[in-house]
């Protein structure tokens, strides 16, 4: 026996049902194959009309066409020639039956769609509110239009039929005016909206106060659904209501076979999961990452096998050069298969001729886009020097955390990946062993994998070259798994992702390759222990593009031309990938012509991927190709790349040579503004606070509290020189406890990721030359910055902290308000004032640090001038009746 808990679970169904569309078609369709066949048989009767000479298949149609239309003329004929009276009344209720057919198969229709959802004015039960029932009904619209899945209607409009009388209205069914009438008729048959949406203001005095009761009415299934929604603002209760709406909507339309939510079809979808998920998406496209992720993961806590959740969040944890996060995020969504670990296993030792491979559940994968996460798994796997790198760090002792949780992911990835990837150490000798791995190791092969990627070993050129061959061995995988009857529906179909076969085959025949190689070399060039590998480097660019001619196959120029290039841009931005890479190979003098022969070749493919023709719109995103891919580092340093760049993104302001990882100088900028903006909220807070004095001891023991947490935030993201996304999130989401939300608004809180050509432009507004220097100086003295700001706030374990500490003072004045608020007492103002003020300076001293021409003591010289509670701190000892509110005991 189990309890049930008190949401409700997914698989319950949902209370609006969804629309058979495909019942209602089918159900139309024989009423109509029944009506031709009565209306073709009335007019066979007699002399039938024949055609003579024609070929049968035209000729049998075009003969049953002519006997329809004299069969309808028989039936609008009076006297003898025309069509008796039965014959007349049967085709008339098959008519009807038709009309109510076809009615109900065009209401389905446009519940699935959907057609127009007719937002109604919302009405108000509590008084003193016509004034705002035009704004919030606006807010409502425009939420539900920003999602773009339902326009709401542009004019009024009415309600649909009840029933088939109520349709046919004033349609006159006089024989003399029937094709009129049947002309007015079928223009009722399309239905106007879809679905109505209907709201009341409510107000009550319980908190929260303000609320609004929304009912949703389908005229497909004749079933409503309503929910009271409470919070506490009008502008709150309009917004999640909205979210309602949508979740009520999407499980039981069209949207609802769309990522992420084909897994909430006809169920009930929380309007938390969906208001979660828009929020992330809405954030993330903002570049506000921090934000973005806690968004994710809140909807992926309410659906934790949703493989599109996942991936997004692996996305923005590459977009953050997070790259050992985002491989255990993609690893545990290609473990979504449906598969167990035995099953799993048995797939990878499949050839890839293998016809099991198709036999077990292929196309099911790659419709629900597990094929894009494996590849994406496949290539954080392949940028190695990254991943590696991350995997391989021995110790951080700037950001404790980020060794912790890297720590945590190794441990939880190495036996993880030595049982997904021990095949491919088949054939190759390690160090320390005198003869190659066979296919019948696998428990040692596992085991020396295991050892390699834990905690006592861990050497890059070993791992790196472990992360290499497994990226190889999936992309091996991927290519087989690819369906090869992709083409079958429509052969210029264009929604069928974004991988390719072509693109698979470059990157398992030529970029994997190409990348183990290089780990190989590097590791000679070192000296350093690496597995022997037969794979050697390119000897020259001509070998390369033979290379990728045959991964091309020998019909890629006839695909182009059938296809108008509108698939194409995936394979040349894969193959100008290849050819960036291979720029790293080439060292010293007698590499810089091979180098740029080999940037010419990438930025040719580049500007064939940018020229594809789709729907208008640049398939590659800027910021990816610009700044992200780690693929590209070696040829954004070139001069042709930087002439494609200004020819393709054009841009304001001369663009410049980025730097090779330009993430870090945005990162710094980042934490410098979310640092400044929190610093200037709080200095606007207490200033605010100091005018509602004097307040309740309980009210200050709150503002204490929350004060002393706040430092804390600060103090982990200095000491952690901003490198933990969830130290930023945790001062966010503090700052938003204790500040009005127009305060955070006003403030430009959330702050979002600047892109490297905004600092650039910054940078070059005070000089011309040397804005690469600008941006490291600025990136030099920032982290001395936050040291100094580690060093005036930290509270260290063994007590050797500042005592001048703003925790610590947080915490003293807490304490007294505790003291000596236990007797219904209020504080004294003046006391309470001189706090305030000491807050709101030492706030705006934060600020001044964070200036690289201000003073670096700003913030210690204000700490020195704070006053302590001792010897300023006094209660009244008299009760002060006069206050609005009664006296309450603090803390």
């Amino acid at each position: 026996m189990f309890s049930r808990s008190e949401h409700q679970s997914p698989a319950d169904g949902s209370s609006l049902r969804a629309p058979h569309v495909m019942r209602s078609a089918a159900m139309a369709l024989v009423v109509f194959v029944a009506l031709f066949a009565v209306i073709r048989a009335v007019g066979g009767q007699g002399d039938k009309w024949q055609a003579t000479g024609w070929m049968n298949a035209v000729a049998i149609p075009a003969e049953w066409f002519m006997q329809f239309v004299e069969g309808a003329s028989r039936l609008v004929k009076g006297g003898s020639e025309g069509a008796s009276l039965s014959a007349r009344l049967g085709c008339l209720l098959l008519l009807i039956l038709l009309f109510v057919a076809l009615r109900r198969w065009m209401l389905m229709y446009y519940a699935h769609k959907p057609g127009a959802v007719d937002v109604k004015k919302l009405v108000s039960s509590a008084p003193g509110m016509e004034h705002q029932l035009e704004g919030l009904s606006a807010q409502l619209r425009k939420q539900l239009s920003e999602t773009n899945l339902y326009p709401p209607t542009a004019l009024p409009a009415e309600a649909p039929a009840d029933n088939f009388l109520d349709l046919l209205g004033d349609v006159d069914l006089e024989p003399k005016k029937l094709g009129t009438s049947l002309l007015r008729l079928f223009s009722r048959l399309r239905p106007k909206i879809a679905y109505t949406v209907r709201g009341v203001l409510r107000q009550r005095e319980q908190e929260p106060v303000f609320g609004v009761t929304v009912t949703v009415t389908s005229y497909a299934i004749r079933g409503s659904r309503t929910e009271s929604i409470w919070s506490a603002a009008w502008e709150d209760a309009i917004q999640e209501a909205g979210y309602w709406v949508m979740a009520t909507l999407v499980p039981v339309t069209r949207a609802g076979r769309r990522p992420p939510w084909q897994g909430w079809r006809g169920r009930d979808l929380p309007p938390e999961l969906f208001a979660a998920y828009q929020q992330a998406r809405e954030l993330s496209q903002e570049r506000k990452f921090d934000d973005a992720l806690d968004r994710y993961y809140e909807a992926l806590r309410l659906d934790p096998t949703n493989l599109y959740l996942r991936t997004q969040i692996a996305g923005i944890q590459e977009q953050l050069w997070l790259h050992l996060d985002a491989l255990e995020t993609y690893y545990g969504a290609v473990l979504l298969d449906g598969q167990n670990s035995a099953q799993r296993d048995a797939r990878s030792a499949m050839r890839s001729w293998d016809p099991r491979r198709t036999l077990r559940h292929r196309y099911g994968w790659w419709r629900s886009g597990l094929l894009e996460a494996r590849y994406r798994y496949a290539v954080v796997l392949g940028v190695a020097e990254r991943t590696a790198d991350q995997w391989c760090k021995v110790d951080d002792p700037p950001c404790p955390r980020r060794a912790h949780a890297r720590k945590e992911i190794r441990q939880a990835l190495a036996p993880a990946l030595a049982a997904r990837h021990w095949r491919v150490l088949t054939g190759l000798t390690p160090p320390g062993r005198d003869k190659p791995f066979g296919p019948d190791q696998e428990g040692i092969a596992r085991q020396w994998l295991e050892t390699e990627l834990g905690e006592e070993r861990r050497r890059y050129p070993i791992v790196r070259e472990i992360f290499q061959l497994a990226c190889r061995e999936e992309m091996r995988q991927l290519a087989a798994d690819y369906p090869r009857m992709i083409r079958l529906r429509h052969p210029f179909v264009r929604a069928h992702g974004t991988l390719t076969r072509t693109s698979l085959r470059l990157n398992r025949d030529v970029w994997a390759p190409l990348r183990l190689a290089w780990a190989h070399e590097d590791a000679e060039r070192d000296g350093m222990e690496h597995l022997e590998n037969p794979l050697s480097w390119p000897s020259s660019a001509e070998t390369l593009v033979r290379g990728t001619k045959r991964a091309r196959g020998a019909f890629h120029e006839v695909r182009r031309c059938l296809s108008g290039g509108w698939r194409l841009w995936q394979d040349n931005y894969n193959a100008a990938c290849v050819y960036a890479v291979a720029m790293n190979g080439t060292k010293g003098r007698s590499g810089s012509q091979r180098r740029r022969a080999l940037a010419d070749l990438a930025v040719d493919e580049l500007e064939g991927a940018a020229h594809a023709d789709v729907s208008g719109f640049h398939p590659v995103t800027r910021s990816w190709l610009l700044i992200e891919d780690p693929d590209l580092e070696k040829l954004r340093q070139e001069s042709r790349f930087i002439r494609f760049e200004r020819e393709t993104y054009p841009h304001a302001a001369p663009d410049r040579h980025r730097p090779e990882r330009p993430l870090r100088p945005e990162m710094k900028a980042y934490d410098r503004q979310l640092l400044n903006g929190c610093a200037a909220v709080m200095e606007h807070t207490w200033r605010l606070r100091r005018g509602q004095l004097p307040v309740e001891p309980y009210v200050l023991g709150e503002w204490f509290a929350g004060e002393a947490e706040l430092w804390r935030c600060v103090d982990r993201i200095a000491a952690n020189q901003g490198r933990n996304w969830r130290d930023r999130e945790r001062l966010l989401q503090r700052v938003r406890e204790v500040a009005d939300s127009r305060l955070l608004v006003k403030c430009g809180l959330p702050s979002r990721l600047p892109e490297m050509d905004d600092l650039l432009d910054d940078a070059a507004w005070d000089t011309l030359d040397g804005v690469q220097e600008s941006i490291k100086s600025f990136e030099e003295t920032f982290e001395k910055r936050l040291s100094e700001l580690d060093s005036a706030v930290a509270v260290r374990p063994d007590g050797s902290a500042n005592h001048r500490s703003p925790i610590l003072l947080s915490a003293q004045w807490l304490a007294a308000v505790r003291q000596n608020g236990a007797s219904p007492a209020f504080v004294k103002k003046a006391a309470a004032h001189q706090a305030c003020s000491d807050y709101e300076t030492a706030w705006r001293a934060v600020r001044d640090l964070l200036d690289p021409d201000a003073s670096a003591t700003a913030l210690s010289d204000a700490l020195e001038r704070f006053h302590a509670p001792h010897g300023t701190w006094q209660v009244l000892a008299v009760i002060r009746t006069s206050g609005p509110h009664g006296l309450r005991r603090a803390g």
